[in-house]
């Protein structure tokens, strides 16, 4: 038996936990990162049993998962792998959402409207649901659960397979999650399938988790919330998009293409800032790029030769971490295809 004590990531800090809302008594949970892992072994290095510092990311092997997520009545959750009981969970109207979500390819389709995710607020039910799940050839596990959540999601065409585009969300996160999420998702998978390869699972989830910015196999955690009266800035619009986009794209890079982030974190970081100033420029050609071009790594490569470090620096060594991890490589790889390539 394995247990743990989840923290309030808004005070503890880290990438797994729990963010509290005041005003209605509610927690919305991002869980990851919570079972002991055996060390990965490879025919290279052996046993990979560097430990984990918070810089770079685990070493982990592919495996199937096969796993029951018990948790209050009126939560709604979803996590890494297919929902085996669905009947048993869902209401008889969300399966009917649901169902006409898998034959939506234009537009998300709201399984759980914000009125009922409202109503769910208050209940604070005593009663229990039993979440299935099944999950093959993924290299961890991610959840995400509440009562707060409004749900919505759309098909997607990757090569001959239908992939679900989903989101969860509180209400404080409309009307800008709503309006922007599922769409992101279902942009990105679409963009890095047709630039890589086809995205070969069955869904890509984006929960709005306030100052996170976290992926797992499947789904991804991502800040981005409009004020208390639900309007947005640009800058708001805009980074919840990118992060959105960002942290989809790393179903790729490593979820798939499983490098050694802790080793050659630009192989993770660094391909998956290239695809991402790609996919946003095909969202919206004004997208304003934060990395990832020439002209916005001029600052960083003209300053001090002291802050500069070769692009295959360990990830717990380097300085200035987003320059160097992030946008010096997906820099080179724009020059390498714009310029060099043509």
């Amino acid at each position: 038996k394995w247990w743990y004590n989840i923290n309030n990531y808004m005070i503890d800090g880290g990438r797994s936990g729990y963010e509290f809302f005041p005003k209605d008594g509610n927690r919305l949970y991002v869980l990851a990162q919570f079972y002991p892992r055996m060390a990965v072994y490879n025919d290279v290095e052996g046993w990979q049993n560097m430990q984990f510092w918070g810089s770079g990311e685990f070493a982990l092997p592919f495996g199937n998962f096969d796993v029951e997520i018990t948790v209050p009545a009126d939560h709604f959750l979803d996590a890494t792998g297919v929902l085996q009981n669905r009947s048993e969970v869902y209401t008889s109207e969300q399966l009917k959402r649901y169902e006409l979500a898998t034959k939506t390819y234009d537009k998300p389709v709201l399984i759980v409207t914000q009125a009922e995710a409202k109503k769910n607020e208050k209940a604070f039910s005593d009663k229990k649901k039993t979440w299935k799940f099944k999950a093959e050839n993924v290299r961890d596990f991610g959840i995400s659960t509440s009562r707060k959540f409004i749900s919505d999601a759309m098909a997607v065409k990757v090569g001959k397979n239908d992939v679900m585009a989903v989101s969860l969300y509180p209400k404080e996160g409309n009307p800008l999650w709503e309006q922007y999420s599922t769409r992101a998702v279902a942009h990105t998978l679409k963009s890095y399938s047709a630039k890589t390869f086809d995205y070969p699972y069955p869904k890509a989830i984006s929960v709005n988790a306030q100052d996170q910015g976290m992926e797992y196999p499947m789904i991804c955690w991502n800040f981005g919330r409009p004020d208390e009266s639900g309007r947005f800035t640009d800058r708001v619009k805009y980074g919840m998009l990118g992060v959105i986009i960002h942290e989809v794209g790393h179903n790729f890079f490593p979820m798939i293409v499983n490098s050694d982030e802790r080793q050659w974190t630009w192989m993770d970081e660094g391909l998956n800032t290239f695809l991402e100033t790609l996919a946003e420029r095909e969202f919206d050609p004004d997208f304003p790029l934060d990395r990832g071009i020439p002209k916005l790594v001029v600052p960083y490569m003209s300053g001090a030769q002291s802050g500069l470090e070769p692009i295959m620096t360990n990830s717990e060594s380097i300085r200035q971490f987003g320059n160097n991890a992030y946008g010096k490589p997906a820099t080179g790889l724009w020059i390498l295809r714009e310029t060099i390539l043509g």
